[in-house]
């Protein structure tokens, strides 16, 4: 995704908040306005963002134990060492912070709808060759048999070479089973240079990021001499395997059949899902004028009977315009691009669209933001959010947490909605003046 350029307006000139930009989270890949040089220089990343669900086995209720969930920093398996946001680490489930008592609400359906954002990556991308590398400071716990085993993921690095070739490689420790108790937790020693997951064909441009979803159809493994493993099963449809490392790691949690093909019952539900990494490049054309900005959308795929698909609508530029002193406080209003909603899925499932921004550039918090949901055209089921008032109007987070835009129960009819939010921006009266930019990360969850 492009960030355009903004010059500082001297006191007295006017503050002004230049842009809010938009990126789509689901759905196929972004498009970036905008298109860098083949000529230009890797660019150097910061603020990069890692999204993914795992497998539909996480999102899934084991015979016993509960369900297994996802939790933000070190686990032990414990309510006490749940958190659903821990550093760079958040946790989301149907778009919005999970607690303990709903974390299984959809697992025993497979669908517990969770994922992890892994915010604050950092390192490069090329634009000219698509080559990518970014490292991610965090945990992340991922909790089997509801807690029983948990283990942990720690401090990711994705690359992608210039084939479209990649990995993520992380550092892993957990629990396992004492031979003696089977209730007593163990605790593992970290395991360094796991391969977390391996990535082909991702198609990217080196600007804004890719979904991709990790390799596993027709990978083969082969269970360690001695180690008791179950030989994979190799004639069953959708046969394969995650990584033989991060498999090989769970000999100690005793979680090995949950990685590959086993001929178990549960072998449907064990590859990867799609991963999305996006950030922002520093290169590509000129930006819109002041006041203007470049936005990232995601372009779905022509929609076919039976399908969830969304986009972002308009002309592709958000303007909140100069702010008016209003005394207690600055304020500018204004209005995202409507969203647009098609449900054609049979019995009507539930869906759901969420917006977050981030802190705007010079330190400004996020939750000086807020909007007032809408719904511009009906269908589809869509209801309006609650109204969500700055951090200075009302005391809360603002937009600086996730908050729905718009959702649907669940059998509501099949068809085509329009959704919205006028925006509502109130900064301090001390606030320098300049431009300041923030993005929305709008996400769809059905």
């Amino acid at each position: 995704m492009t960030q355009p350029d903004h010059a500082v307006h001297p006191p007295g000139v006017g503050r002004r908040l230049a842009a809010l930009a938009v990126a789509g989270t689901v759905v196929v890949g972004t498009v970036a306005v905008g298109a860098t040089p083949a000529s230009a220089a890797p660019e150097t990343i910061d603020g990069a963002t890692l999204r993914w669900g795992l497998s539909t086995e996480v999102q899934s209720a084991p015979p016993f134990g509960g369900c297994n969930y996802l939790s933000a920093g070190e686990s032990d398996g414990t309510q006490a060492s749940y958190q659903t946001s821990a550093g760079d680490v958040t946790i989301l489930k149907d778009g919005a912070a999970p607690t303990w008592a709903n974390k299984c609400a959809g697992a025993a359906s497979h669908a517990a709808n969770q994922e992890v954002v892994w915010g604050g990556g950092s390192g490069t991308a090329d634009p000219a060759t698509g080559e990518v590398e970014l490292a991610f400071t965090g945990r992340l716990s991922v909790n089997f048999y509801g807690g029983l085993v948990p283990f942990t993921v720690e401090n990711p690095v994705v690359t992608v070479d210039a084939d479209g070739n990649g990995q993520m490689v992380a550092t892993l420790f957990g629990y396992g089973s004492s031979m003696e108790d089977p209730n007593v937790k163990v605790p593992l020693d970290p395991v360094p240079g796991v391969v977390v997951a391996n990535l082909s064909d991702v198609a990217s441009t080196g600007e804004d990021g890719f979904t991709v979803t990790p390799d596993y159809p027709g990978v083969e493994y082969e269970p360690p001499t001695g180690s008791g493993g179950t030989p994979q099963n190799r004639t069953s449809p959708g046969w394969g395997a995650w990584p033989s490392s991060w498999i090989d790691f769970h000999y100690e949690t005793g979680l090995t059949s949950y990685w590959y093909s086993s001929g178990g019952t549960a072998d449907p539900y064990k590859a990867p899902t799609a991963l999305t990494i996006s950030y922002q490049g520093g290169g590509g054309e000129p930006g819109p004028a002041d006041g203007e900005q470049a936005i990232s959308v995601t372009v779905p795929e022509t929609a076919e009977p039976g399908e969830f698909l969304w986009s972002i609508d308009g002309d592709q530029a958000v303007d909140l315009g100069e702010t008016a002193d209003q005394g207690t406080h600055l304020q500018a209003t204004g209005a995202i691009d409507p969203i647009s909603v098609t449900d054609t899925r049979m019995g009507g499932p539930e869906w759901s669209i969420s917006g977050q921004v981030s802190d705007f550039t010079g330190g400004l918090s996020g939750g000086y933001l807020g909007w007032s949901p809408k719904v511009v055209t009906t269908g589809a089921g869509a209801v309006a959010g609650s109204t969500v008032t700055s951090t200075l109007n009302g005391g809360g987070a603002g937009l600086s947490e996730p908050s729905t835009l718009a959702a649907a129960p669940g059998g509501h009819p099949s068809g085509t909605a329009s959704v919205g939010a006028d925006l509502d921006l109130r900064l301090p009266v001390e606030t320098a003046a300049g431009s300041y930019t923030t993005t929305l990360t709008i996400t769809a969850l059905s």
